[in-house]
């Protein structure tokens, strides 16, 4: 940006004095004069402009979007749309790498839905990017130092350690018990039609099945959620995600990029990420101590995650419990989410839905787990759950460059006088932002990126060049990739689908209105709002029939 030389000069003044020393001077010449609250917003002011005025230029040739905000840059444009949207819009207009303005002056961000640097930071120097100084405290603050806080060395120890209890062997042994919950969850929905007009909020049944399957089959303990169990770590959960996606909500996710130290104080925000630990943290102790009073280490038969980790004695102390917390909430809020987005997008076409459902009718018997595996009897159930996990991503992680980096653009950026712009200089400090929706639904590789059409993976020959993809599983980013890929891939996948296969076989998922459209909005995972009614936070009624045949 071109600044006057009269601006560039009084720059280089303030480049000479310190920060201390500018507000000491500011402070002296006003405070004989003006009270306190006069003179404290300006020297908070001044320290702002001076962070404009000196900052170096970031991410050089990069295009930046106007923004409607100079004080909460292009993320309160982004927050007040659903998620993907505003990225999307950027995407369209000014290609897959964008340069953001970040909130109350903190710098420029890059943006990026670019498959090259997305590999090259995710995959290829992936410990040279860490979870940025806003997101690793939130983190921490909620379910501790477990395998999603880590980073480096320790990550990769971590890991280590938990792959074996997510192996397809393991995963399959978990297979029987997640039947028994799942078909707890469709008798409850035969219940709660009984119960009332045929309208459930799916979102809360579908949660409170996901983590009474979690707690079975990885901890070998019954949450009894269904029934009305472990009710405040969903409440605190839920409730902390309803005030995050609130209009405002960015708000204090800005202040915590700009002033860290607001973390330690007792604010509101920070309070209700504390109750979220309060409430898993004595779960997660309960679930290990009783392991071990049922049983001495060494003599641990189950196939549980919980009896693997115990018996194979590698993760002890607090690792333990802060994996096991972060695995409660991971274990269930994304494969919920899933599910229950896969169910409006069906209730939206129930061409595809009918379809479907015959697909899942033809299969003679019951399908093991080598069955689920293979999907070679299920091409268009295969096909139905690849689009909802395309469409529907969570999260848009940040990650901030521990050292210098060139970082390569499978899309070229075309400069203004022409030249080509090939990579991206990347500073010590930088921080990037991938956006997984972005990425999965960029309309200059998918062409129609937000139509929900299983019928593209089909055939190959109808889907995007790999080329131009990601490295991800199925060449989308929902589930990350690279070294930090989800660890718990393969059960997601055996739960969401024996879920929809048992749902789908049993019930018929409409639209409780015609003019009803749900949004979703980032949290830790897309929680669904209705439009027209968001001040009742995340919830999906969806109306609910028998199938009858």
């Amino acid at each position: 940006m071109h600044r006057p030389a009269s601006v560039g000069s009084f720059v280089c003044v303030l480049r000479s004095s310190t920060m201390s020393s500018i507000l000491e001077n500011v402070s002296d010449s006003v405070k004989g004069q003006y009270p306190l609250w006069i003179w404290g917003p300006i020297a908070v002011a001044g320290f702002f402009i001076l962070k404009w005025l000196t900052r170096p230029e970031s991410f050089k040739g990069v295009p930046e979007p106007p923004c409607s905000s100079q004080l909460w840059g292009h993320f309160k444009d982004a927050h007040l749309v659903p998620a993907g949207v505003h990225w999307s819009k950027l995407f369209d207009e000014y290609g897959p790498s964008v340069k953001l303005r970040a909130p109350l002056y903190t710098g420029k961000i890059l943006l990026t839905a670019d498959p090259g640097t997305i590999h090259h930071i995710l995959t290829t120097n992936c410990y040279n990017y860490t979870k940025s100084t806003f997101t690793r405290p939130f983190v921490k603050r909620t379910v501790g130092e477990g395998l999603v806080y880590v980073e480096g060395e320790q990550h990769k120890t971590q890991r280590k350690q938990l792959v074996p209890v997510f192996s397809q062997e393991a995963v399959n042994a978990m297979g029987p018990m997640m039947r028994e919950v799942i078909e707890h969850c469709v008798n409850k929905f035969s219940q709660l039609m009984d119960e009332g007009d045929g309208v459930i909020d799916v979102h809360d049944i579908i949660s409170k099945t996901t983590l009474d399957v979690f707690g079975r089959v990885a901890l070998n303990m019954d949450f009894g959620c269904l029934e009305g169990g472990s009710q405040e770590l969903r409440d605190n959960w839920r409730n902390f995600g309803n005030e995050v996606i609130k209009p405002d909500g960015f708000k204090m996710a800005a202040r915590l990029r700009a002033f860290p130290w607001i973390a330690h104080l007792p604010l509101p925000s920070i309070q209700a990420q504390g109750d979220i630990k309060g409430a898993v943290e004595p779960l997660a102790t309960e679930v290990i101590e009783s392991a071990k009073r049922n049983a001495n280490t060494s003599s641990i038969k189950g196939k549980d995650l919980l009896s693997t980790l115990l018996r194979s004695g590698e993760m002890t102390g607090h690792y333990l419990r802060d994996n096991i917390s972060t695995l409660i909430f991971a274990g269930f809020d994304s494969t919920s989410a899933t599910t229950t987005w896969c169910l409006y997008a069906l209730a939206r076409d129930q061409r595809i839905q009918n379809k479907l459902r015959e697909e899942l009718l033809s299969f003679n018997g019951e399908p093991t787990e080598k069955d689920w595996a293979s999907m070679t009897a299920f091409p268009y159930f295969d096909a139905v759950i690849k689009e909802a996990i395309r469409i529907y991503a969570v999260s848009d992680p940040e990650r901030v460059a521990l050292e210098d980096d060139v970082v390569p653009l499978k899309f070229p950026i075309t400069q203004p006088d022409g030249t080509v712009l090939k990579e991206v200089h990347v500073r010590k400090g930088d921080t990037i932002v991938i956006a997984f929706i972005g990425s999965n639904t960029l309309n200059r590789v998918w062409g129609d990126g937000k139509a929900f059409r299983p019928e593209r993976w089909l055939d190959e020959k109808t889907l995007p060049s790999k080329d131009v993809l990601t490295q991800g599983w199925a060449n989308l980013l929902t589930f990350s990739a690279g070294p930090r890929m989800c660890i718990g891939l393969r059960l997601a996948h055996l739960e969401l689908k024996i879920l929809l296969y048992s749902l789908l076989r049993n019930y018929v998922f409409s639209l409780p209105r015609d003019d009803f459209v749900a949004d979703g909005y980032l949290f830790a995972s897309l929680i669904p709002v209705v439009r027209g009614e968001e001040s009742q936070g995340g919830r999906m009624p969806l109306k609910i029939t028998p199938y009858l045949g």
